[in-house]
């Protein structure tokens, strides 16, 4: 068998340096222990079924025993600027050769210090980051931002728990706001605290005032009813 290649196993595998990409008449490149050496560079793997994958090593898991790697080529029918990352089980991998050496003369002695810098081998690796599209990015931003107003607008400051009780009913049929501690209902009726049928004012003869005082009447009896159903719940609970 050759010397320079090394089967692997489940429980790892060993690269074998090739004298190709940047390593021309530099052949003689120390094999390391472990993957941690290689992370960032480019690598050629051959699977057991034979498969050839050529890419640049991007993460290792020790946990999961898996190697991660960026492929050269583009997937068929991809956009070019999409990248495809393989996850492959260190034991479906039969033989790895390293394609390139380090930027910088390196060996694995010189590594082992750095793994034990915060971040640990994921310093040396160079992944590839693609573009970030700014426009899309501030729509999201504001997506977002205007979602959390409408849900903070919904929301009473210094007002009771039955109050926005009545608030969160009214809204589900009739366009409604908060407005201070009272209640604003189609923009026209305003309910103020106490929140009662009496409690319901117009500015002028809105014709929905009546409609509002029928309705919050009907969920104030709704919600006492339900509140009343509860409390008889937890006492036959608590006299068990």
């Amino acid at each position: 068998m050759n010397s320079d290649r090394r089967q692997g196993s489940g429980g790892g595998f060993q690269q074998r340096p090739q004298n190709q990409g940047g390593l021309q008449g530099r052949p003689n490149i120390p094999a390391p222990s472990s993957t941690d050496w290689v992370l960032g560079l480019k690598v050629k793997m051959i699977t057991t079924l034979d498969d050839i994958i050529v890419g640049r090593v991007y993460a290792y898991c020790t946990l999961t025993n898996t190697l991660t790697v960026l492929e050269d080529e583009t997937p068929l029918g991809a956009k070019p600027d999409l990248k495809n990352y393989r996850i492959l089980k260190v034991s479906f991998i039969k033989d790895i050769a390293v394609l390139e050496k380090k930027p910088e003369e390196t060996t694995e002695d010189d590594v082992a210090p750095a793994n034990s810098r915060s971040g640990g081998p994921f310093l040396m690796a160079t992944p590839h980051i693609g573009p970030v599209n700014i426009n899309s990015a501030v729509q999201k931003i504001n997506s977002a931002a205007r979602a959390a107003g409408q849900i903070l607008a919904q929301r009473g400051v210094g007002v009771t728990k039955d109050a926005q009780d009545l608030f969160d009913a009214l809204a589900k049929t009739l366009p409604v706001r908060w407005l201070g501690q009272s209640i604003l209902v189609l923009e026209e009726v305003k309910i103020n605290p106490p929140y009662t049928p009496e409690a319901c004012s117009a500015t002028s003869d809105s014709p929905a005032l009546t409609r509002v005082k029928k309705v919050v009447d009907g969920e104030r009896r709704r919600l006492e009813t339900l509140k009343q159903a509860r409390s008889e719940t937890t006492e036959e609970r608590k006299g068990g």
